[in-house]
């Protein structure tokens, strides 16, 4: 199926992804690292970093708290026709900094990594580009001056939240979304807690449609059709 071709100014201006909310943002040790290389590539102490790890681990929500802390652009590459790359790639400020998140949806197709790779080169402020796959994986990037510079880059995985993470981050959930449990419940949930963050906001997001918008308690039935659903 042919994606439609936006016209620049509707790429320029993309909203950012809906559903992360920085009032519940945990930040790890290694998030702290991470943050840090931003703020060092900034000042010329560190090269552009390129962030990757599996689905679901909180990259997203990583480069939308970089966005808001450092005032980057933020992009998502998945959002965005390869074949409009090019032309979004002349309209980009060298000077501000960026975030390209799903940078893998543009790799393997010439003219993107062409463009990427020219804009790069041009490239004078803080760049962070997030991706499933490490850049060094073998064929990952076709075009090898393309490749070369990725593997330049301060390359750093991202493996997602612990468990005392993954409980800061439902309980604030709850909170935020005013979603109130019976005791028996929270008894239930908490050591069946899904560990990947992703699969843990779709479990509170259809408690918050069932307890809310449907007007029904969450009760343990419920919630063990719904664990299994997410296993």
């Amino acid at each position: 199926m042919t994606q439609h071709k936006q016209p620049i100014q509707e790429i320029l201006n993309l909203e950012r992804p809906a559903g992360y909310s920085l009032e519940c943002w945990v930040e790890t040790n290694q998030h702290q690292m991470i943050i840090s290389h931003v703020d060092d590539s900034l000042h010329g102490r560190s090269d552009e970093l390129w962030v990757y790890g599996a689905p679901g681990v909180g990259k997203t929500h990583l480069g939308l708290v970089i966005a808001e802390r450092f005032r980057f652009d933020y992009y998502d590459c998945g959002e965005i026709n390869p074949e409009t790359v090019p032309e979004l790639f002349e309209h980009l400020d060298v000077q501000r900094g960026v975030i390209l998140d799903r940078v893998d949806r543009w790799l393997n197709l010439s003219a993107s990594e062409s463009a990427l790779f020219s804009w790069w080169k041009r490239k004078e402020n803080g760049l962070v580009l997030i991706s499933e796959t490490s850049p060094r994986a073998d064929g990952f990037i076709t075009l090898p001056d393309l490749a070369s510079r990725a593997h330049a880059a301060m390359i750093l995985p991202l493996d997602g939240l612990g468990d005392e993470g993954i409980r800061h981050l439902f309980q604030c959930q709850l909170r935020r979304l005013r979603i109130e449990l019976a005791p028996e419940v929270i008894r239930f949930l908490s050591p069946r807690l899904p560990r990947n963050p992703s699969k843990l906001m779709d479990l509170l997001a259809v408690m918050d449609q069932e307890s809310l918008r449907d007007q029904r308690k969450i009760t343990v039935p419920w919630l063990k059709q719904r664990l299994l659903r997410l296993s």
